[in-house]
């Protein structure tokens, strides 16, 4: 009886850690990050302003909810997993500039060497090809992020 007793307590201790680390793996930290410009994140065109970043993984999925700090603007965005080695030494996220148009394009968490990339809108590829057309390249603007 004893026996069963730890055994059962063994197992209660283990589906209790496992069940918090599974939770700790599926949200990857959420990040605060002003963004200088006005952008266009699934479709929409968002604000210059102060954003929260929150990225929550499904497998091989990702989404991220963007929230304006002041709660003007919210939204969630599926993205896809993307890999990049090393392993990132600090948080950023990433847009896509084509003239003066800004795109979010990934959001990448310190510590980790996977990161969350969103798909490019009809617009953004329309974007793309006129600027290739025209002989130029797309540039990319990073913005380092901060804990929350």
């Amino acid at each position: 009886m004893k026996r069963q007793m730890i055994i059962m307590v063994a197992i209660a201790a283990f589906v209790t850690m496992s069940a918090v680390s599974s939770i700790r793996a599926q949200n990857a930290g959420d990040v605060a990050v002003p963004i200088p410009f006005e952008f266009s994140a699934g479709g929409r065109t968002l604000p210059a302003g102060d954003y929260f970043v929150r990225r929550s993984f499904d497998s091989a999925r990702a989404v991220i909810r963007l929230e304006a700090k002041n709660g003007s603007e919210s939204i969630y965005l599926a993205t896809h997993v993307v890999e990049q080695l090393p392993v990132q030494n600090q948080s950023k996220v990433v847009f896509n500039k084509y003239g003066n148009q800004f795109f979010l394009s990934q959001v990448w968490s310190a510590g980790r060497s996977t990161g969350a990339e969103l798909n490019k809108t009809g617009r953004e590829r329309a974007l793309r090809q006129e600027i290739a057309r025209n002989a130029a390249k797309p540039e990319t603007v990073t913005i380092a992020t901060k804990a929350n």
